[in-house]
């Protein structure tokens, strides 16, 4: 079975009880999105993407600005490293993926094992939404940093690319040794900035899939859906070493 559809089955089992759910985006996304049928709760989608899959399907979808909380989160990710802590937002939607994440009560998400890196930083670097006035003053300030960028662009479109937020998108290169929590506060200290890809310490479960099984890794332990548990060192030591 494909791996990223083995991880969204492995994340329907925390939609249960959950009346008001936040989606994120991208294409594990979209396999959970394609596994669930439509019923009596309410979804708040990160991006136009999964808020047009989402109504497309029939499910009811609210507007962000609508609630106050979530009762749980359950998106993708680029990278996940051994700590849980991860870079999101190469689909564009940094900015409300953090959002909801951040008022949601249980936050999950699902990717595939190719996304598990020993270091943040290993398959790209973090996207950073930026004031699209400010785009100039925060590339002088990163270069006065040191640190290496590009702007996101797209195929169809002219100059920077813009997120469902209207945010300027760039890709700042991660330092080979750099310290995530550093780099991220460095980042976001530029005036200019409106947030970064780094999710710090704010996952709860990631569910990894492969084509034969899923790992389900949470900071204290690690759970396999072939037939049990692990225990030992922590699982997100293990999942370093994947």
């Amino acid at each position: 079975m494909d791996p990223k559809r083995r991880a969204a089955e492995g994340a329907l089992s925390f939609l249960e009880g959950a009346r008001i759910v936040g989606m994120g985006t991208g294409s594990t996304v979209m396999e959970l999105v394609g596994l669930l049928e439509p019923d009596d709760r309410v979804y708040v989608a990160s991006s136009a993407e999964t808020a047009l899959a989402l109504a497309r399907r029939g499910f009811r979808v609210a507007h962000p600005s609508t609630v106050r909380s979530m009762d749980v989160y359950v998106d993708g990710a680029d990278e996940v490293d051994g700590n849980l802590d991860m870079i999101k937002g190469r689909g564009g939607a940094l900015t409300m993926e953090k959002l909801l994440a951040s008022h949601s009560k249980s936050r999950v998400f699902i990717v595939d094992e190719s996304k598990l890196v020993s270091a943040l930083g290993e398959r790209g670097g973090v996207p950073v939404e930026v004031l699209p006035e400010a785009i100039g003053m925060v590339e002088g300030r990163l270069e006065e940093m040191g640190l290496r960028y590009s702007e996101r662009t797209c195929q169809g479109k002219r100059g920077p690319l813009a997120s469902d937020t209207r945010g300027y998108l760039l890709d700042v290169e991660v330092p080979r040794g750099a310290d995530p929590r550093e780099l991220d506060a460095r980042i976001r200290s530029i005036a200019g900035v409106v947030e970064t890809g780094f999710f710090l310490g704010i996952a709860d479960v990631v569910v990894v899939g492969y084509p034969d099984r899923t790992r389900l890794l949470t900071r204290g332990r690690e759970a396999t859906r072939d037939g049990g548990k692990r225990r030992g060192r922590p699982a997100c030591a293990r999942a370093a070493a994947s």
